[in-house]
């Protein structure tokens, strides 16, 4: 079991560290950050989740239904939750309640995942989990967050401000189509040659790698403060989330693969989108940095401890 432990997280702690000393050392500016993560988004990740999906075999692909509805409603509704308890429960602000439920709603899946899952649940799991993940994050999550942000900060074009043109925004970007043409052709029995499988695979293996280098600059170039919002988002996102969601999925006789995968999926921590968004409306800046730095300190402890749990 710490083989397996040691294998899942090494390679996410040296990358990441050797991110971040590139931040250290100025070797990147957040400009180039930025060229970083866009080439992340429209192209590696993209090709990471069509190759991953247009592989399997129908059988398996119908097999894994309930894993990725597991997922996205497991993260969509711990959002919606999360935002309700800091909005009218605690009283915050609506920008600050907006941020604190995705960081709490959306874990890294897509730059974690990638690097992670694919040592403890296969392939297969790997790439249905991380697309239910990026569904989740891109077609409910950022949208919403969008929308609620601009209306808070009154800023960006009124059309930011509704919701139905962000969703069609959505649909336009590669990391959202590209899982959804790939399950198309699988439930199709299209097949596409091995060779052209290979040849995506070149640049989309490159994603987790480059988005967890990405992360690391991003988490020097961030001033960090932990403070008492900070501590509950992290123990929120990183252990209750997790936790009530192997319960209620076990609760509710899913199979032990599927609880597994979405367990170790949801077990990730904060997700960058919550500091990119925080930035862009110039909202909760430091709160937004020192979360995604505090949990990806932690989750060192707490994903091992529900690899160990679940494994």
């Amino acid at each position: 079991m710490l083989s397996t432990i040691i294998a899942a997280m090494l390679p996410l702690i040296v990358v990441f560290l050797l991110g971040y000393r590139a931040g250290w050392h100025h070797d990147f500016t957040g400009e180039q950050v930025s060229v970083l993560n866009r080439m992340v988004m429209q192209y590696a990740f993209p090709l990471n989740l069509f190759v991953g999906i247009a592989g399997m075999p129908r059988t398996i692909l119908a097999g894994q239904l309930p894993l990725a509805a597991s997922v996205f409603l497991i993260m969509c509704g711990s959002f919606g939750l999360a935002y309700a308890l800091s909005r009218y429960v605690f009283r915050r602000d609506a920008a600050a309640a907006t941020l604190q439920g995705l960081a709490m709603g959306a874990p890294s899946v897509p730059f974690i995942g990638s690097a992670m899952l694919p040592v403890l649940v296969g392939h297969a799991s790997t790439a249905v989990a991380i697309s239910a993940a990026v569904f989740a994050m891109v077609l409910v999550q950022t949208p919403v967050c969008m929308v609620m942000l601009t209306k808070s900060a009154h800023k960006g074009p009124p059309e930011q401000a509704r919701l139905a043109p962000q969703i069609i925004a959505s649909f336009r970007e590669p990391i959202v189509w590209a899982p959804i043409v790939a399950t198309l052709l699988v439930a199709s029995g299209i097949h596409l040659p091995k060779s052209l499988l290979n040849a995506g695979e070149l640049l989309g293996n490159t994603a987790a790698g480059v988005a967890l280098f990405a992360s690391g600059i991003v988490l020097f170039l961030q001033r960090v403060s932990v403070t008492l919002p900070v501590v509950v988002t992290v123990a929120v996102r990183n252990i209750v989330i997790p936790a009530v969601s192997w319960l209620l999925l076990t609760l509710l006789g899913l199979s032990h693969e599927v609880i597994r995968t979405a367990v170790l999926a949801l077990s990730i921590p904060v997700g960058t989108v919550v500091v990119i968004l925080a930035v862009r409306f110039g909202t909760d800046e430091q709160e937004a940095a020192s979360t995604l730095f505090l949990s990806a300190v932690v989750s060192v402890v707490t994903m091992a401890l529900f690899i160990a749990c679940v494994g």
